[in-house]
This record gives C-alpha cells, structure tokens and sequence, in this order.
C-alpha cells in the first residue's frame, strides 16, 4: 500500500511570507482534490497534513482510505526556533491538546511521545525550519520516530542530508509530496508492502517496515508551483466577486491583483535565487551537525534536554 505523507489544502491558512499573508493561501487544494487526485496516481490511502490543524482531514476522515494527518509547528521556547513535525494518524482530542502545548517543544515532544503518535522531522535540510541548528536537531532525535528523507519539493542534496541524519540514528525514512498545489500530488510517496488495509499499514509505519518512492524537487516543479499558486489566487478572488459582487473591497483587491498579473515573472526569477540558498542552508547545516556534536553545541543541546521531562522515556 502507498501513502503521500505530507499533502496541504485550502485549511493550511494563509501564506507565513510578507506580505503575502494577508492575501494569498499557503495552498488552494481543495480536500476532495486531493483525495481524488492522490487516488487516480496509485495511492491507496490518503493523508491530509495541514499546517496545525485537522479541518480539511476530518472532512473525509470517515472513509476507510483516509489517515488523520497534521504538520504540526513546534516551538523551541529558548529562542523561538520553529521546527515542522509530522503527526500521522491523531484523533480530535489529540489534536487538541497537540495545539495547546505546541508552542513549547518541551512539552510537546513528551506528549506525541507518551500518546505513541509517529512524528516525523519534515523537511530539515530546509530554512522553512527558520535557523534549526545541530543542537535543535540533536534535542529532537530521541523523541521522534522518522525523517523525511524524500520531499517532493526539496532538492536532491537537501533530501540526501535528510536520509543520512535518518540513517546514522536509526529513524524511520518517511517520504511525502509536500504538495502546496494538485502538481505534486501522489508523486511522492512511502510504500508498506504486504499491508492490506490502514490499520496494517500504521503498523507497519511504526515498524519502520516502509520504503520511500517517487521524485524530488528543482527549479522547474517550484516555478510550475509559483504560476498554479497564482493561478489559484485568481480563481479565488473571482469566486469570492461572485458571491458578494456588491462588495467593493473584493473589486479592489481583484483589479490590483490583475494590474500585478506581469509581476509573476519576479517570483519565477527568484526560484532561482531560492534554491541557491537552500542549497546553502544545506551545505551550512551539514557542517554544523559534523562540527557541533560537543562543545559550544553541546552547551545548547544540554539547556534543551535539561528542560525536557526527565521522567519521560526516550528512544
């Protein structure tokens, strides 16, 4: 059976970039999109993973097919390092309390652990983890259970970073989309052979008995992301016109956006820029986690640790 681990709708919110964050969604997958297009490219189950809420996933959580999912956003109370965890198959009330105390990593690492929720680090060779540094990483290692070593909208490098970490402490391997549009949708996947059903095949997660498939990211699948995103944006706006067209800042926004249309080549010639610099945060991580096992990291790693329930098992 074959799963996308990490797939946004509509639910995620709106854009963490300025100031496109009071305008522009960080996807506008519909859920039934999802569903059906994950489906029709050979995934037999469906993971919803929005950003810190489950909205989206609980509208189809009652079909057999259908795994609640969640990135959640952890918070490094210290100095206010966010990370992006993975939760896979949570429930309501777990969701629930996931948010109230995810603001503090200290106590949200102890209590995905106690609850046995598979959490993965998402992305970790990436700067959407903001500065994550060797001792962030390290203060993590012992209370999760995978990393994904294949993000469809990552690059090879950062992917292969990811699958070293993952291998030098024994995670599991955990591979997903990390779709913002319907263009990578199931193209990304983790793979439970001889599992039959959901059930079986969380088990099997849990087990570290997957395998990853599927492709990875450059330059051409994020300027095809940036001119859907766009593409989005305005079918949106318009369907918003359409239900209030008496609604004059509706007008105004639409006509702005509209005057702006040419300014999408910007965004494309900055993908470029964007990869040079993630290609860079790679490149830098790596020798901090080679450079920071002791010493001044090792200082940091023991604050985090130290703030860490010592009453918890880990590992």
């Amino acid at each position: 059976m074959k799963l996308d681990t990490h797939v946004h709708t509509v639910h995620s919110g709106y854009s963490t970039i300025k100031p496109l964050h009071r305008v522009m969604r960080e996807s506008y997958n519909t859920v039934e999109g999802v569903y059906c297009r994950a489906k029709s490219r050979g995934m037999d189950l469906v993971a919803i993973t929005d950003h810190d809420t489950i909205d989206g996933a609980l509208c189809i959580a009652d079909r057999p097919d259908v795994i609640i999912g969640c990135e959640v956003t952890g918070v490094f109370p210290t100095d206010g390092v966010r990370v992006h965890l993975g939760v896979i198959g949570l429930n309501e009330r777990q969701h629930r309390e996931i948010q109230r105390v995810r603001h503090d990593i200290t106590e949200l690492l102890p209590y995905l652990k106690s609850e046995q929720l598979f959490t993965s680090l998402n992305h970790v060779a990436s700067r959407i983890n903001g500065s994550i540094t060797a001792p962030h990483i390290a203060a993590l290692l012992p209370w999760i259970d995978g990393v994904e070593i294949r993000n469809g909208s990552r690059m090879t490098s950062q992917n292969r970073t990811a699958a070293a970490l993952a291998a030098a402490h024994g995670k599991v391997g955990i591979g997903g989309s990390d779709s913002h549009t319907d263009r990578g949708i199931g193209r990304t996947w983790i793979e439970a052979r001889g599992a039959k059903n959901r059930e079986e095949f969380l088990r099997a997660l849990k087990a570290g008995q997957v395998s990853v498939g599927g492709g990875e990211g450059h330059y051409f699948t994020m300027a095809s992301d940036i001119c859907r995103m766009a593409t989005g944006f305005y079918l949106d706006r318009m369907r918003l016109l359409i239900a209030s067209p008496s609604d004059w800042k509706r007008h105004a926004m639409l006509a702005g956006g509209l005057l702006g249309l040419p300014l999408v080549a910007i965004p494309l010639a900055l993908a470029l820029g964007h990869f040079i610099l993630e290609e860079r945060f790679n490149r830098d991580l790596l020798v901090d986690l080679v450079a920071r096992p002791t010493g001044r990291g090792q200082t940091t790693l023991g604050r985090f640790a130290a703030e860490l329930p010592a009453t918890m098992e880990v590992g």
